[in-house]
């Protein structure tokens, strides 16, 4: 079940993102780490009413932030649809979760909420190393937009959406 995240969820949200750094450490893949992204990334995103998790029994297993803006770098993308958005960032899952259907199912989420909202696309970005996001992505889905070279980082990061 996914649901709006508790300040109470952050301690849970961020061993899930610490697994998900040495996961994607292993995998070559440089996308998060020490600086990027913080506890105080999320407790913004639940001021902001922007944080959900997925979770089950056993509790949280995923969080991802489902927000009406990109990152600053949005504004620069040659996006196929000019109209209203919703994005989703920060996607973190257990690593034991992986494959699951948690990371489409926030995808299916953001689809509900941004349908309630008269919104029907869905924009969302990762870093070209992250091979299980790119998958996902096609998986949901999106088509690929552009890809470019952020700040920082070596490889290109990959920009996606989606209308519906």
């Amino acid at each position: 079940m996914i649901r709006e995240a508790l300040y109470s969820d952050i301690p849970v949200i961020m061993n899930l993102v610490k697994a998900s750094i040495e996961i994607m450490q292993e995998e070559g893949n440089d996308q998060w780490g020490e600086e990027y992204p913080l506890a105080e990334h999320y407790e913004g995103d639940i001021k902001a009413n922007q944080l959900y998790v997925y979770e089950d029994e056993e509790g949280v297993k995923g969080a991802a932030c489902i927000s009406d803006h990109g990152h600053h770098e949005y504004h620069e993308i040659a996006w196929s649809y000019d109209e209203p958005y919703l994005c989703i960032k920060r996607l973190a899952v257990d690593p034991l979760e992986r494959k699951s259907g948690i990371g489409l199912a926030f995808y299916k989420k953001a689809e509900e909420l941004a349908l309630a909202q008269g919104i029907h696309t869905i924009r969302t970005d990762t870093y070209s190393k992250n091979k299980g996001a790119v998958r996902l992505f096609e998986k949901a889905g999106y088509h690929f937009v552009e890809e470019r070279i952020n700040e920082g980082k070596e490889a290109p990061f990959y920009y996606y959406e989606k209308r519906f």
